[in-house]
């Protein structure tokens, strides 16, 4: 008799969920992307919920989930639209106009500058897109 056993869990790959369960006051229905990372989950628990089976890797859900910040898929129209509704809620959130000339993001024609600038903003200020 062959024995499967279970693939380990991969702290590099997005996990699913098995079983359903609550989470931080969300009921998780099965086949949902369970975030972990983001929503503050320590290793151990995350590790513990797959052990359990209320989570798992699925290769099939992980081809249909985008990977990535999706800024390849955009043309230099797209990322200025981006870019558009980022300063628009920067704006909003910041009290004077050079805070806002110092935070906004700065655009480009060149598709690939475009996208460093994203992603360079994202990293300092994308607390800003998502509050």
């Amino acid at each position: 008799m062959i024995r499967q056993e279970k693939m380990p869990f991969q702290l590099d790959r997005p996990v699913f969920v098995k079983r359903p369960f609550q989470s931080l006051g969300r009921q998780l229905k099965k086949g949902e992307e369970f975030k972990w990372k983001e929503i503050g989950v320590s290793e151990d628990k995350a590790l513990i919920l797959y052990r359990e089976g209320f989570i798992y890797h699925n290769s099939e859900f992980e081809v249909k989930l985008k990977v990535g910040d999706g800024l390849e898929q955009l043309d230099v129209d797209g990322l200025h639209g981006l870019v558009d509704s980022i300063n628009e809620k920067v704006k909003s959130k910041t009290p004077s106009e050079a805070e806002f000339q110092k935070k906004k993001c700065k655009k480009s024609k060149i598709v690939d500058k475009q996208r460093g600038l994203i992603r360079s903003w994202r990293r300092n200020y994308g607390h800003m897109e998502t509050d």
